[in-house]
């Protein structure tokens, strides 16, 4: 359940803009009231799952495709579990990186990924 910050930080956060930077830098659609209504639909926690998830695809080389709507609608996030992946080196040189247990298994995250999804047993990668 959302608490009333969570709401409020979605709204005057204005968190849709940096998604839309994220998904569309061409901007190619246009913002419309569907669209921002299925943004604000999303809990503030599954907002930032789907901006970290969407992120580190990028940052990985993967291209985001798809109209931003759908997205929102269609897209289930996943944390990305660095450990033997080109870039975990730059992650760990940039203390960005994580050791954190997530469904039952431990896996090198990012610090943003382990607090977003609730992971436990955080242990700085040294």
């Amino acid at each position: 359940m959302e608490t009333l910050d969570d709401v409020i930080a979605k709204r005057f956060s204005q968190s849709l803009i940096p998604f839309i930077k994220l998904v569309d830098p061409m901007r190619q659609f246009t913002i419309d009231q569907k669209l921002g209504e299925a943004w604000d639909a999303l809990p503030l926690i599954d907002q930032r799952k789907l901006y970290l998830y969407l992120l580190y695809r990028k940052w990985r080389g993967i291209d985001i495709y798809g109209e931003p709507y759908f997205i929102i609608k269609n897209c289930h996030p996943v944390p990305f579990n660095w450990n033997g992946h080109p870039g975990v080196s730059k992650l760990i040189k940039t203390n960005r990186a994580v050791i954190a247990k997530y469904q039952g298994a431990f896996g090198t995250y990012t610090y943003d990924e382990a607090r977003v999804y609730g992971m436990t047993d955080l242990k700085p990668f040294n």
